[in-house]
């Protein structure tokens, strides 16, 4: 019984964190841009428009017009060259450099692909996406800013304790030294070269009820983000009129 009152609570407040702010109802998440973008201190958060932690859009008029005629768009390569050194302990003690970098190299390829696969497959696609940048296309370029990877021994301590207490109060022990990625990203028009838009994002790993798969392996919360990303930047660009784009709920039954 205390453990099906447990999961009542959390669908209620997974409930209420889908109708307002998730990461501002459930957890102080922070993200704060590199030099990567131009506006990253101008950058604000607008749930009417947009999931994302930060935004920018460009007051320029003109720019903006220059925008809405472009069809097609280049995802440029996934960087990661700048990206924060490690904070977890944990994480640290798991992950030499070398081994970050390699897993590093292969998230921004896995980034690349899901955002490509996403704009390509996309119901109304504002955007056809195109292989090579060009005059008549805008070009998105993104930028992993932070990853903590998942690290083992943290995930067996969390179901340690949900199996002494209840399923989600490992995570939130835990919480501190948990996973999480930070994105940033920018669109750029192609003959100004100038940005018509910027943004930045954090998500730390879920509180998973059932089966946490994703903390299981190093980069599963990350790859889960990176999913979530492509699909909600789709959107924001869009604007599809039938579909707002919202933040997912920090307390999930599932997530792979």
């Amino acid at each position: 019984m205390p453990r099906l009152s447990f999961l009542f609570l959390t669908l209620a407040a997974a409930l209420l964190c889908s109708c307002r702010t998730a990461k501002s109802v459930v957890a102080s998440v922070r993200v704060n841009p590199s030099c990567f973008l131009t506006h990253g201190k101008e950058l604000k958060e607008d749930r009417s428009k947009s999931p994302f932690l930060g935004n920018w859009w460009t007051p320029d008029k003109k720019l903006q017009a220059a925008a809405a005629e472009k069809s097609q768009l280049y995802i440029a390569p996934v960087r990661f060259d700048a990206v924060r050194p490690m904070q977890n302990h944990l994480a640290k003690m798991e992950f030499s450099d070398k081994r970050r970098e390699k897993k590093l190299e292969e998230l921004a390829k896995y980034a690349h692909k899901k955002f490509v696969s996403t704009f390509q497959n996309a119901k109304h696609a504002q955007y056809s996406v195109v292989d090579a940048p060009s005059k008549e296309a805008m070009t998105l370029e993104l930028h992993l800013l932070e990853w903590e990877p998942n690290a083992f021994t943290g995930f067996i301590a969390r179901e340690t304790i949900d199996l002494i207490t209840f399923p989600a109060v490992g995570d939130l022990i835990w919480k501190p030294i948990r996973a999480c990625t930070a994105i940033e990203g920018r669109l750029i028009e192609p003959k100004s070269g100038k940005p018509v838009y910027e943004f930045a994002d954090k998500e730390e790993a879920k509180t998973i009820i059932v089966i946490p798969v994703q903390e299981a392996y190093p980069t599963g919360q990350a790859r889960f983000a990176i999913r979530e990303w492509a699909k909600q930047l789709q959107l924001v660009l869009h604007q599809e009129p039938h579909k707002k784009p919202v933040d997912s709920s920090p307390i999930q039954l599932w997530g792979f």
